[in-house]
């Protein structure tokens, strides 16, 4: 379950550009798009503004709060030669883990607030974050005692945008 909230919040932060090769520019906002398998640990991310690159984005921590469908989590995002740690606030609006029992299929959306709490290599300085809004799918195969929730998959996409700056050097 960890896994699969993971690659769903993972999506949150993404940067876009060509090749994997990170590219920095002086000023402007951050625009991001976020899409993958919600069963893997790490995504592909894409963005453009400030930091433009293809890369990846993994979970490093996850603190799932189904009583209230928020979480936190702590990504890591590298893009070219350089990495970013982001923070992530957000909330479902339903639980992505509680299937329906008649199609075994879960469907919604989430959204909430990122930071960039660190970064290195070629986006060392980064600091900003911004806001996300996305929408989940989630299903699992039905057995003989219902909806294998154990074995959950899934697919999510999303948007973010914020304000990315790059501290003098």
């Amino acid at each position: 379950m960890k896994k699969l909230i993971s690659v769903l919040l993972v999506q949150l932060a993404t940067l876009l550009g060509v090749s994997g090769v990170a590219a920095a520019r002086a000023e402007g906002n951050q625009h991001f798009f976020l899409a993958g398998p919600a069963e893997g640990p790490s995504i592909t991310i894409a963005g453009r503004g400030m930091i433009t690159g293809i890369g990846t984005l993994t979970a490093e921590a996850v603190e799932l709060r189904p009583v209230d469908n928020t979480y936190h989590e702590v990504d890591l995002a590298v893009i070219g030669g350089g990495t970013l740690t982001i923070s992530v606030d957000g909330r479902f609006d339903t639980w992505p883990f509680t299937l329906d029992p008649r199609s075994c299929t879960r469907r919604g959306s989430l959204g909430g607030n990122w930071v960039i709490t660190a970064s290195g290599g070629d986006l060392a300085g980064a600091t900003g974050g911004g806001t996300f809004r996305g929408r989940f799918f989630t299903y699992a195969i039905r057995g003989p005692a219902g909806c294998d929730e154990g074995a959950i998959k899934g697919f999510v996409a999303g948007a973010m945008a914020g304000d990315v700056r790059f501290r003098t050097r």
